[in-house]
Formats: C-alpha cells, sequence, structure tokens
C-alpha cells in the first residue's frame, strides 16, 4: 500500500453507538459465537472481536470488527470505509477483520471482510475512504450462515500464519529465558545494530511482504546469539511483537539453544568468519535475498489483487481435481458451485477416499496415517491415483450420501505441491469480494483427443489455432498482470521491477505444427526486445511464422543496425530463441511471472550489491 496511508491514530472523542452495538450483539448466535465489543470509539480501527466457538464452547477462530451504523437515508448497503481499517488489516493485525454495518431501524446488520481486495483501482492516493456495498446475502441473523462463512476467513488466515505458527512457542521460550543483555556495554553490540537497523529497514520498506509472511504481527526482528566472536557467530532472528515491550538483543546459554534447537528454532552458525562484524549491512541484504528467493520458491505472494491470475489458477486446480470436487471439466462455473465443491464436497471426499484405501489395505495402507506420505497433510492427487476408476463410483457414491444425511464436514489437511490450497482459497475468496457470480475459462482448454496414436507429447493436447489463441490472450494480460503483482507486492520497487525493463517493444514470433512426434519436433518461440529510447509504455506484439510479410527478419546482425517495424526505428537490445513450452502449463501466466519476478529480483539485488 501507499506509504502514505497509514493505520489510523487514536480518537479525541468518545461518543457512543451503543445502539449499533446493542443491535449486532442481539443479532450474533451466542451458542457459537462470543463477542467482546467496545462500546466506545477510544480504540483505532477496532471496536472489539468476535470469537467463534464449537459445540464444546472452545474457541475456534477470532475476527476483529468495526462497527459503523447505515446511514438512515439514501441506500442503507453503502458505507465509508476508511482506507487506515484497511492498512490496519494488512499490516497490523494476524487476525481477519470484519466492517459491520448497522442498520438499528430495521434491526438489520451486515458484514464484509476487510482486506486490500476492497481497494479498486479508481482509488486514488489522497482518498481517506473509499465506498463499499453489502452485500444482502451478508446478513447476520438467525441462519447463522454467516458464521460458515466466518470460519472459513478464519481457517484461510490460519493456514496465512503457520510459518510462524510454528516457531511461536520457541520464540516464547527465547524471550522468556535468554539473557536481554541490558545495560552491557560491548563494541559488538555497534555491529549488531547496524546489522539489525538495515535488516529491519528493508522488511519495512521495500520487502514488507517478507514481513508480513515470516513475521506477522510484529515490530521488529530481533537477534539471540549463542556465540558471538571475531571469526564465529552462532544465532537466531526473532520477531518482538508489536504488543510487547521487548529487546532486540539478546544472550542465550548452552541449555536454551540445545533446547530452542529441539523445539525447531533454527540457529545460523558461521566458523570462518562473523559477516555481521565484517559486513553487517551487506549481509543483512543477503539473509532479505535468500528470504526472497525463499518466499518466490513457495509461492507466496499476495495474488489477491488480478481477476485474470485468479481464474486461471482456480480452472487450473479445477482441471486438476474435478473428480475429487464432484464436478464436471466445463468452461464456465458459478461461485456457488465451486464454494460447495471446494469447502464441501472435497474434504468428505478425501475422507471417504482414505476409508476405502484402509478398508481395502491398497498398498499396504491400513490407517490414516498411511495416507500421509511423510508429509502434513493428504494430497488429492495422491488418494486419487490408488483408487481404479471403476472404484471411483463406489466413493462418490459415499461421499452424495454423507452430503444429503448432512454430515459435519470431516477436518482433514489436504494439500498439493503444485497447487496449494491456501492460494486456491485465497484466489476464490477474492473473486467472491469482488462479486463474481461466474467465472470463465481464460484460455483454450486442452484436448486430450489429440493424442492419438499413443503420442504422450504435451504439445500435441493444443491445435495450431488454440495455441495462437491462447498466445494472444497470454500478452495481451501479461503486462497488466505483472504491474498489478508488483504494485501489491513491491510498491515502493516496482519501476525497478518493471516486467521488461528499458524495452519499447517486444516482438514474438511462434511456429507450431499439427502434430509433433518427437522432442527435436518441437514448437519454438522468438522474443526480440527492442527499443526507441522513449517511455511511452511496452507494447507487446505476436505473430505466428510466416503470417505477416511486413514483420521484419531480425537476427544477430540487427545489433549492429536499426530495426523498423510499423514507421518506426527501434535498437535492437535483445533476442532469446526457445522451445515454446510454457503456454502448455497448467497455469502459464502464475508460473511464467514467477519466473520473471525471480529473474528480476535477482537483478536488483545484484544492482544493490555493486553500489
Amino acid at each position: 500500500m501507499n506509504e502514505e496511508i497509514r493505520a489510523a491514530p487514536y480518537s479525541n472523542t468518545d461518543k457512543a453507538e451503543t445502539q449499533a452495538v446493542d443491535t449486532f450483539k442481539k443479532l450474533l448466535n451466542h451458542e457459537k459465537v462470543k463477542a467482546d465489543i467496545k462500546e466506545r470509539d477510544k480504540y483505532p480501527n477496532i471496536d472489539g472481536y468476535v470469537e467463534l466457538v464449537n459445540g464444546n464452547r472452545s474457541p475456534i477462530g477470532k475476527l476483529e470488527v468495526q462497527i459503523r451504523t447505515l446511514p438512515e437515508n439514501g441506500d442503507k448497503h453503502k458505507l465509508q470505509c476508511p482506507i487506515s481499517l484497511i492498512s490496519y488489516s494488512e499490516a497490523s493485525t494476524c487476525n481477519p477483520v470484519l466492517l459491520i454495518g448497522v442498520d438499528v431501524n430495521h434491526n438489520k446488520s451486515f458484514w464484509i471482510h476487510v482486506n486490500n481486495s476492497l481497494i479498486s483501482e479508481l482509488h486514488t492516493e489522497d482518498q481517506k475512504t473509499i465506498t463499499i456495498t453489502f452485500k444482502k446475502e451478508n446478513i447476520i441473523d438467525n441462519n447463522s450462515s454467516y458464521i460458515e462463512d466466518w470460519k472459513k476467513i478464519t481457517e484461510s488466515y490460519k493456514k496465512k500464519i503457520k510459518e510462524y505458527d510454528k516457531l511461536k512457542d520457541s520464540y516464547k521460550n527465547l524471550s522468556e529465558k535468554s539473557n536481554p543483555a541490558l545495560r552491557i556495554v560491548k563494541d559488538d553490540f555497534i555491529k549488531i545494530h547496524f546489522f539489525l537497523d538495515s535488516f529491519n529497514s528493508l522488511l519495512e520498506n521495500e520487502f514488507l511482504i517478507i514481513k508480513k509472511r515470516f513475521y506477522p504481527n510484529s515490530w521488529k526482528v530481533g537477534l539471540a546469539y549463542y556465540r558471538f566472536e571475531d571469526n564465529m557467530i552462532h544465532y537466531a532472528l526473532y520477531p518482538i511483537s508489536t504488543n510487547k515491550n521487548d529487546v532486540q538483543i539478546k544472550e542465550v546459554n548452552e541449555g536454551l539453544h540445545r533446547e530452542l534447537e529441539k523445539e525447531g528454532l533454527g540457529f545460523t552458525a558461521h566458523f570462518a568468519e562473523n559477516p555481521i562484524k565484517s559486513n553487517p549491512k551487506g549481509y543483512a541484504l543477503e539473509i532479505v535475498e535468500a528470504q526472497m528467493l525463499r518466499l518466490l520458491k513457495n509461492r507466496l505472494l499476495k495474488h489477491d489483487v488480478s481477476e485474470f491470475l485468479a481464474k486461471e489458477f482456480i480452472f487450473g486446480f479445477i482441471d486438476r481435481f474435478h473428480q475429487q470436487m464432484g464436478l464436471d471439466k466445463k468452461d464456465a462455473f458459478n461461485i456457488n458451485e465451486i464454494e460447495y465443491a471446494f469447502y464441501k464436497y472435497l474434504p468428505i471426499w478425501m475422507d471417504e477416499a482414505i476409508k476405502f484405501l484402509i478398508k481395502n489395505q491398497r498398498n499396504g495402507i491400513k490407517n490414516y496415517s498411511d495416507c500421509l506420505y511423510r508429509k502434513p497433510y493428504f494430497d488429492p492427487d495422491m488418494l486419487i491415483s490408488q483408487i481404479m476408476d471403476n472404484e471411483r463410483k463406489q466413493v462418490e457414491e459415499k461421499v452424495k450420501e454423507r452430503i444429503t444425511q448432512n454430515d459435519s464436514i470431516p477436518r482433514i489437511p489436504i494439500g498439493n505441491g503444485r497447487f496449494p490450497l491456501k492460494i486456491f482459497e485465497e484466489m476464490f475468496l477474492f473473486l467472491k469480494s469482488r462479486e463474481i457470480k461466474d467465472i470463465n475459462r481464460v484460455y483454450s482448454p486442452k484436448d486430450y483427443s489429440r493424442l492419438k496414436d499413443g503420442s504422450g507429447w504435451i504439445w500435441n493436447t493444443f491445435s495450431p489455432d488454440a495455441v495462437k489463441n491462447n498466445l494472444r490472450i497470454f500478452f495481451d494480460s501479461l503486462p497488466k498482470v505483472y504491474s498489478e503483482l508488483m504494485s501489491h507486492n513491491f510498491p515502493e520497487i516496482k519501476e525497478k521491477l518493471l516486467l521488461f525493463k528499458g524495452i519499447s517493444k517486444v516482438m514474438i514470433k511462434f511456429d507450431v505444427k499439427e502434430e509433433y512426434k518427437s522432442f527435436q519436433d518441437s514448437p519454438k518461440i522468438q522474443f526480440f526486445y527492442l527499443s526507441d529510447g522513449s517511455k511511452d509504455g511496452l507494447e507487446v506484439e505476436i505473430y505466428e511464422e510466416g503470417e505477416n510479410e511486413e514483420v521484419p527478419e531480425i537476427s544477430h546482425e540487427n545489433f549492429k543496425k536499426e530495426v523498423k517495424t510499423n514507421g518506426k526505428k527501434y535498437k535492437l537490445i535483445s533476442m532469446s530463441t526457445g522451445i515454446l513450452d510454457f503456454i502448455y502449463d497448467d497455469l502459464p501466466m502464475f508460473n511464467f511471472i514467477y519466473k520473471i519476478l525471480e529473474e528480476n529480483l535477482k537483478s536488483y539485488f545484484n544492482s544493490i550489491k555493486s553500489d
């Protein structure tokens, strides 16, 4: 978000909105929701929280709320949402935030999940509020459907902070048992302070996404060291919570060091040098780069900003798991049937598939844990691959029977390396927040009937026309999707991570065939990167080989002379030739952007290091 958009300051007023709060509380199902609301306006951003509980009244999810009175006149479903509340929801809390609109006169309350996806393209930097519209189905009433929606939101947030949750007990142990190194004077602390200042500055500015993903709800990151010598260091980084007064440097004795390592808090050791002493600023940058590459590897960017990317991912996911979700393969889905398939059908199918494998002792499976395959989740790919086609009908009938009986949804950890479920959920909730009712396929689908004569080449699943259509859709959408992701994840350095830096025009030629019989017979693609010295924006042109006679022939010889096309002169900056493979991916845009971004970030880090 823009640097000047900050969480709201504390108010000087203490005006009560007792009626709105009372109305909201009365409408809640108090058997399933426990509310703690402050009936005054002294607290910034939120008025309190609601906690979801199960049948045993044990907490299962927490959401923070801000309560506003809906206008008596005009549209009773519209309200001004402060940008500061969105900023707070993204940067200052690990809990989901709800904006509650209360119609006191008609005894009604509505809710909306507050996050960055509420900000439309029309929002400008000087705006302090945006107009949001409460969906009529997001009503808080006796049917309690809102509770299921809130559960899904809290589950999504739990997955987002999983990395932090794994280590929070170790962080607590570290905070309570380590020596805070107060009132100790050491020259070494000068270097540590330089290191921590540089590291935290990067996390709070250019790479805020790292802080959100790896150190959520933290004020700063501190350093705990076990050994700190001229040529040796043994240390761990730890988050300092926003609500705790703590120090940034701690000493760890041998016993605590062993205890923390057993708990999973990894200590980093250097035995030939101490990079914090020799180059504190450079070492901070080195760690940030490593964390950034790790974040990219695990696909941990925030994706809830691009409709195109969301639709691509959702269709790739459904194409892969349509049987496990009880869906047919088709080119359009209603958002309600996707929600039903993902949140209800899929977990019940997983449960029945596991039971089927155990009952038949398939491949030696005797209990639930045998289906984990050394992973912390059950993989729908691994399960269905062990169930024969004629047996899948049995599982399907069991699932339908349980749904008819309104069985409770089983709590099963579900995951897949190629299609992370947390990303699917992020994409789905983003489209739902945009009030999109129908989701259409963005590319021409693969046609597996074209794999005749036993040919297994994936290139044969597309006709030449389908490839041409998909490439045009892809490159027409690429600049906008890439720009949206950069603005969302790297707002301070987006101009340094341009898609094709310094390029005015990209000319793309591709060569495809009706049928492929060998690897050597693969589809080809050429990229020509041209510049006319202007900053008018990026232009992308794509041609099939031999399609347009006016397209100039370009080769390495053009590095020595100008290229003329469409009446303009360009300088050839670079060119590349390779196999056209990315468009055959299940997630072509998603994977392509991560690859380009990794290259651009490596170049960015190298430029900083050279400076």
